[in-house]
């Protein structure tokens, strides 16, 4: 046997097309790389057209209190030796309401900026509870002086900008008064709106009913501000998404919106009711707050993520079935024509999250793996010149694009679904290939029977 012939039986085995075939896999994740960073472009400008709307209408929305805060002073002694000297530390003594209860009601709305939409909503916020008398003899740490005529009733609204309308107080006792902008207080502690009070009227504890008109985009959040906090929320969002250090004690969610109701008791807050805190902004901690995310259940980009990171094992699932019905078929397929395939299994994702983008998810999915399923079927059936492998090839993907699905769907089972599927794939390919000699192509002759004796 010649060079040649050699060289010619080593490229036409099964095997060598299955060594290439693998090759092409890997070459595909270069294409496939490009996609992922064309959906996390799309994902940015989403998240830019939100960060826009935000900046205009109101942001995410946290609000704390309302507490009595009261600047304190202390003398302390820094350095030592010579260069001893004496400072004064400036910090606040907050003290918190015995009761806080809040009805709050959450208009929603959408707003476009090109092709997204950003989920904002109007509120109103009606606050009610009574504060204990504040006294120093509450502050748990020594302090040398109490700047009672500092002392003011503030609120923590992490984006003021979102305030609607002018908010007057009702004070059991005290009459009504207005809020006025900014904390009141000596240092920056992020947004707020405050009441001044006199050291009498503090000492005394007094009632407090006011309601917060407020903008804000898709977030709703409290801190458990009262020594005993409630919360009732109702909103016209249909997907509410519950968030936070706590979870409603009661929710009802339908096609017209939902309602929820918290109740958090001193002692879950963890905190004291009276505090010594440098910042004011310092109150809002992260892990304690509650309420709700004006989820949007149609999630292209992270949809389209997930399903990248399948691509790879989808695309040589693909990739094996022509394989082996080329095989089968005695039809040679060149790797250009893999090529061609591997393509258009790529070119699946772009046209997914390009419909995704204007007609939803599902619709998407529906069109793009239809259309990518019978593209290729009938380029392998003309290429293979059997119409019934076409057939065959365009059903398979139409089963792989379901799993594909389905995985995608089911985050929390998404494991179990993709190793039961793995399985039953390599078991297939096991048993389709078995009769394949990887040297020679397959084996169709029947063995040789034995001769009778004469």
């Amino acid at each position: 046997m010649s060079t040649s012939d050699t060289a010619r039986r080593i490229l036409s085995a099964p095997s060598f097309k299955f060594v290439l075939v693998l090759v092409l896999i890997l070459a595909l994740t270069i294409p496939l790389l490009f996609v992922y960073a064309l959906v996390y472009e799309r994902e940015q400008r989403a998240r830019q057209a939100t960060t826009s709307i935000s900046q205009m209408w109101g942001g995410r929305q946290t609000m704390a209190g309302p507490y009595i805060a009261v600047p304190t002073e202390r003398a302390r002694v820094s350095g030592a030796g010579a260069n001893a000297q004496t400072v004064t530390e400036r910090n606040f003594a907050v003290f918190l309401p015995e009761t806080l209860n809040v009805t709050s009601d959450l208009k929603t709305e959408e707003r476009r900026r090109g092709i997204f939409t950003v989920p904002v909503y109007r509120s109103t916020h009606a606050f009610e509870g009574r504060f204990a008398p504040a006294t120093a003899e509450k502050i748990s740490q020594s302090v040398d002086r109490v700047l009672w005529q500092e002392a003011v009733i503030v609120v923590l609204v992490s984006d003021v900008r979102g305030i609607v309308e002018g908010i007057t107080a009702e004070l059991g006792g005290l009459g009504s008064r207005a809020f006025r902008a900014g904390s009141g207080l000596q240092g920056r502690h992020g947004g707020a709106i405050h009441i001044p009070v006199s050291e009498q009227e503090a000492s005394n504890g007094f009632s407090f009913k006011f309601s917060l008109g407020l903008r804000g985009s898709q977030v709703a959040r409290f801190m458990p501000a009262g020594g005993d906090t409630n919360v009732a929320m109702a909103a016209d969002w249909p997907h509410p998404s519950f968030s936070g250090g706590f979870l409603p004690d009661s929710r009802s969610i339908s096609e017209a919106g939902f309602e929820a109701t918290w109740s958090i008791p001193r002692l879950a807050r963890g905190t004291a009711q009276t505090q010594l805190v440098s910042n004011l902004g310092g109150l809002r901690v992260s892990r304690s707050e509650f309420g709700v995310d004006l989820f949007q259940p149609v999630r292209f980009y992270s949809l389209a993520q997930r399903a990248l990171k399948y691509a790879i094992g989808f695309i040589g699932i693909a990739f094996f079935a022509v394989f082996i019905m080329e095989v089968q078929a005695r039809r040679r397929v060149h790797w250009i024509q893999y090529l061609f395939v591997g393509l258009a299994l790529v070119i699946f994702y772009v046209l997914l999250i390009g419909t995704a983008e204007h007609i939803g998810f599902d619709l998407a999915y529906l069109a793009a793996s239809t259309a990518t399923s019978l593209l290729i079927g009938v380029y392998f059936g003309s290429v293979v010149g059997s119409r019934l492998k076409g057939f065959v090839l365009f059903a398979l993907l139409g089963i792989i694009y379901a799993l594909l699905y389905l995985l995608l769907r089911l985050e929390d089972y998404a494991l179990l679904v993709g190793s039961i599927a793995a399985f039953v794939t390599i078991a297939i390919v096991m048993f389709v290939t078995r009769n394949i000699d990887w040297g020679r192509g397959i084996d169709t002759e029947k063995p040789p029977q034995a001769q009778p004796a004469e």
